[in-house]
């Protein structure tokens, strides 16, 4: 079936850090493709909301919605009635992604919110024609850039730990899909080999090859208080990888390998063979410092609508108004 008479969303996914924001500016790239802000909301929303049996309930839902931070940024020109029709949780996403297509004047959206890598299952059944693009990353390289960052994790062993296992449930939930549904992209091979890359994305996204592709079309807003490192280069960086092997301690080399040694190799990652086991006790109190440290900075950030995130977030975990099979 040719672009022309399908228009399949497209999710791209991973671990964050991993080149997901690059690889959306470069499919943003594409005449027939958009991808907006991060959304974030979709797994806490559904879970706590689920869908709207009557026109009000649609409203109310789309007034929380669009007071979040992240729907926020979208500055879509939508008021809460425009969803009284709405009578399914994807269908008031889908107004708001329709929306964003519109006025970027592209047929086809796609998302980009790199926590979606864990609810790959929830996302394929709500919107079965979806397609998931998921890119990976050595995870030593992306420890030292989340760490950079500022947030999440708090610690070297919590990153390597949310490395390992976004990673392995993307793909173990994305190769269920099957290949006409799900494509994994490699971030080291990404940027030392764009177009070749970049190809074989557009081919699984049925889309007709276009060299714009090869430059990315950054968002122009601000995306987070990090925006500094969220935004992509105007360029692909060639050779952005393998920063571990000058920038990592042999204490630190150590302790990513003793968390994440296996998934490494499993994904074709070269080791030194310097794990070891790590005493319970010393596991236990670097969680303990990464939860606590995520609580604090949590507790001072200050979001247009993080009333409503948290709000579905509570909602979701103590009051779940739809238990989905994933």
């Amino acid at each position: 079936m040719t672009t022309s008479e399908r228009w399949d969303p497209v999710f791209v996914v991973g671990c964050p850090r991993s080149g997901t924001t690059l690889l959306r500016d470069l499919l943003r790239s594409h005449p027939l493709l958009t991808l907006p802000d991060e959304t974030h909301v979709i797994p806490d929303f559904y879970r706590a909301y689920g869908d709207p049996r009557t026109a009000e309930e649609a409203e109310r839902l789309a007034a929380r919605l669009l007071g979040t931070f992240w729907i926020g940024l979208w500055q879509l020109p939508l008021r809460p009635a425009d969803f009284r029709r709405c009578r399914s949780f994807r269908a008031v996403m889908e107004l708001f992604y329709d929306s964003w297509a519109r006025r970027e004047g592209k047929p086809r959206w796609g998302d980009k919110t790199p926590h979606y890598v864990l609810h790959i299952p929830l996302l394929a059944w709500m919107f079965p024609e979806a397609r998931f693009v998921h890119i990976y990353r050595d995870g030593r390289d992306v420890a030292l850039s989340w760490l950079k960052a500022g947030f999440e994790p708090r610690n070297l062993y919590a990153a390597m730990e949310y490395w390992a296992g976004m990673v392995t449930a993307g793909m173990r939930d994305g190769r269920k899909l099957g290949p006409d549904r799900y494509l994994e992209v490699r971030y080291e091979t990404l940027t030392s080999e764009p177009e070749p890359t970049m190809k074989s994305v557009c081919e699984f996204l049925d889309l007709p090859w276009d060299p714009a592709v090869l430059k990315p079309n950054r968002l122009r807003r601000i995306v987070t208080d990090h925006a500094r490192f969220v935004l992509s280069k105007p360029h692909i960086v060639k050779g952005n990888f393998r920063k571990w092997t000058t920038q990592m301690s042999p204490d630190e080399l150590r302790v990513a390998e003793s968390v994440a040694g296996d998934t490494l190799e499993r994904l074709g990652y070269e080791t030194n063979g310097v794990a070891r086991p790590i005493p319970a006790w010393k596991r236990l109190s670097w969680r303990v410092q990464d939860r606590l440290g995520w609580a604090v900075y949590k507790a001072r950030e200050k979001r247009r609508g993080k009333r409503h995130m948290i709000e579905a977030k509570l909602r979701a975990r103590l009051l779940p108004r739809v238990r989905v099979p994933f």
